[in-house]
């Protein structure tokens, strides 16, 4: 048990952190269907960091986290910008572009780097079980900053969301809102995508948000029902991680699909 805490409290914490905080954004990416955003937020911020450290220079964590959140930046801006063909070209269409061609970018930089191959594998798995303290205080400082408008304007954020499809999509307003939406879960996901890996990211996302919609249709019920959710699958997910010696990441994400696969029997023998 004392070794259980001295190697896994930091990823612990890390879990909790994510398990909240991708839930909220999770609920509200299922309401507005661009389920895959998120990966191609996370794809753009890897590419950020692979182009900065693809340059042969000594380089500091702020560095990489500003040509990230560039590059998270300009995503954000076309999303927005492209919402308001959504009644003739889908939302996900885009979203899927701008993630292939991303990640064809990230292959062409990684084939001329050194460290290329290894820098794509962490980038899609993570490294949540060397995730440090300091870390986890930068994350925290990051959260806290953007739950404070998400708090102030809940009730916007929500109205935006709940209303994708039928607000008039040349809305200045409205593109405003969308644009903020993209940014913050962009800047979440820019200082967790080394931890957590665009695959842990996506489960954390929406696997918790699909669980709480299964029992309820209310927001904050389903946000309830999926932080709950997300806090235990990832605690059991690390103590089998540990104590059968698998990969962390990749433990974490078949947890959450054995959970999913559950809730669908439970949710269908409701009915």
């Amino acid at each position: 048990m004392s070794d259980f805490l001295t190697f896994m409290a930091a990823p612990a914490v890390a879990c909790l952190i994510f398990s909240g905080v991708f839930t909220y954004f999770g609920c509200h990416v299922l309401k507005r269907e661009i389920i895959f955003v998120d990966i191609a937020l996370a794809q753009l911020a890897a590419l950020g960091i692979l182009i900065f450290e693809s340059i042969d220079h000594q380089h500091s964590e702020w560095e990489i986290w500003l040509y990230s959140s560039t590059a998270v930046l300009a995503g954000a801006i076309f999303f927005a910008y492209t919402r308001r063909f959504i009644h003739r070209i889908p939302q996900e269409a885009v979203i899927g572009i701008v993630y292939v061609v991303g990640a064809s970018v990230a292959l062409l930089i990684a084939s001329k780097s050194a460290h290329g191959a290894e820098h794509l594998r962490n980038t899609l798995n993570g490294s949540i079980l060397w995730v440090t303290w300091p870390k986890i205080v930068t994350f925290l400082g990051m959260v806290a900053l953007i739950a404070i408008p998400h708090w102030v304007y809940q009730d916007r954020f929500w109205k935006v969301s709940d209303q994708y499809r039928q607000i008039e999509s040349k809305d200045s307003q409205f593109i405003l809102w969308d644009f903020l939406f993209y940014l913050s879960l962009g800047l979440i996901i820019v200082i967790s995508v080394k931890t957590a890996g665009i695959f842990l990211i996506f489960t954390f996302l929406i696997v918790p948000a699909v669980v709480g919609a299964l029992f309820s249709t209310q927001f904050k019920s389903q946000f309830l029902v999926g932080s709950i959710v997300s806090t235990a699958t990832s605690l059991i997910g690390l103590v089998l991680s540990f104590n059968l010696d698998l990969p962390t990441g990749a433990t974490l994400v078949c947890c959450f699909g054995l959970v999913f696969i559950f809730a669908i029997i439970v949710g269908n023998t409701q009915k």
